[in-house]
């Protein structure tokens, strides 16, 4: 059985391959998986430390097309790559082995998924999903192996080479563990801006002159939906374990990077950190709302009382761009470069 914490696993994930814009191939490898499985969902999983991101998907419901993931924990790629091995779900409200979360949010019943591998190691899966019970014929499976093959290879050619700055300064360990704590950075940072992306619905009922957290306020107008408040919810409990790795590396790299440009990358990442605590008010909001602990009338009470915690939106936000922006320049810093980053997020 695999680790999914192994570090040389996690090593693979890097790169392009983690960006969550469209891509031609994988799209096309996704949308003959649904064909061949008469499935109205399919997706290719990245399965990280805390999510598995979604890198490409067909029939997503519109919550999860937003924020490309859901917790590691409660997907059913997290198995394929623990067993290093294809799983077929025929009935996921009476399997053992499945967390429930899915079923019970998405109505997911069905599910066939086979491995894709970069490098040696199981990254993620290739799978299909239904919302009825059924059985995959053995074909099915047999398309999915020949298709895992081509979006490996595709994930593969987007993975990224080694910093420029790292070609000329520093020894070629130091060069590589730098490389590993940029990935790791990228990986964060992407997964954080997915996040605030599915927070914004909740960020602009705190910002309206009068908070309405019911789908249909009573006046007729619009409101958030269950589903915005869950994708909230849902990404925020994964972002502080994210936010406290990205603090960690970010201290790692510059500290130890054989390049200039990581100087002020600390700060940066602890700037980020301390606007999402501040995010904290706002989604406990959400959740009580969800839980139904909170009607619509009390949670915009409560809104009012912590809007402020909606600036810490914005700041959020250009914190991940800071940190992105100082991410290229140490990629496309001539060799020998000295120059540090101006600016800094202390």
């Amino acid at each position: 059985m695999a680790d999914l914490n192994d570090p040389a696993r996690l090593a693979a994930l890097h790169g392009a391959m983690l960006r969550t814009d469209a891509d031609a191939i994988l799209d096309d490898c996704v949308a003959q998986a649904a064909r061949l499985a008469r499935a109205p969902i399919a997706f290719v999983s990245l399965v990280l430390r805390h999510i598995q991101l979604l890198r490409a998907h067909h029939g997503l419901p519109l919550e999860l097309a937003v924020s490309c993931a859901t917790s590691r924990s409660d997907s059913f790629c997290q198995l394929v790559v623990l067993d290093e091995a294809p799983l077929i779900v025929e009935d996921a409200l009476r399997d053992a082995r499945v967390p429930k979360a899915l079923v019970e949010h998405f109505g997911i019943r069905a599910y066939a998924g086979v491995p894709v591998r970069v490098h040696g190691h199981v990254v993620g899966s290739l799978c299909v999903l239904d919302v009825v019970p059924r059985r995959f014929e053995p074909r099915v499976q047999g398309g999915l192996d020949q298709l895992a093959l081509d979006v490996s290879q595709r994930l593969s050619a987007l993975v990224e080479g080694v910093p420029a700055s790292c070609t000329r300064r520093g020894s070629a360990e130091a060069c590589a563990a730098a490389k590993e704590r940029l990935v790791r950075i990228e990986q964060a940072t992407r997964v954080l801006e997915r996040a605030l992306l599915a927070i914004a619905p909740v960020v602009a009922v705190a910002q309206g002159p009068a908070p309405a957290w019911a789908p249909v306020s009573p006046a007729g107008r619009a409101g958030v939906t269950p589903g915005d408040l869950r994708a909230a919810v849902g990404c925020w409990h994964d972002m502080g374990p994210v936010a406290e790795e990205l603090c960690e590396d970010a201290a790692a790299l510059e500290r130890d990077a054989p390049f200039e440009a990581a100087s002020g990358m600390t700060a940066a990442a602890r700037a980020l950190a301390r606007d999402l605590a501040e995010l904290g008010p706002l989604v406990r909001l959400a959740e009580g709302v969800l839980d139904g602990v909170l009607d619509g009338p009390a949670a915009a009470k409560g809104t009012r009382a912590v809007r402020s915690a909606s600036d810490a939106h914005q700041a959020a936000s250009a914190a991940v761009r800071q940190i992105r922006a100082r991410l290229e320049r140490m990629r496309s810093a001539p060799a020998g470069s000295a120059a540090a980053p101006t600016g800094s997020a202390a």
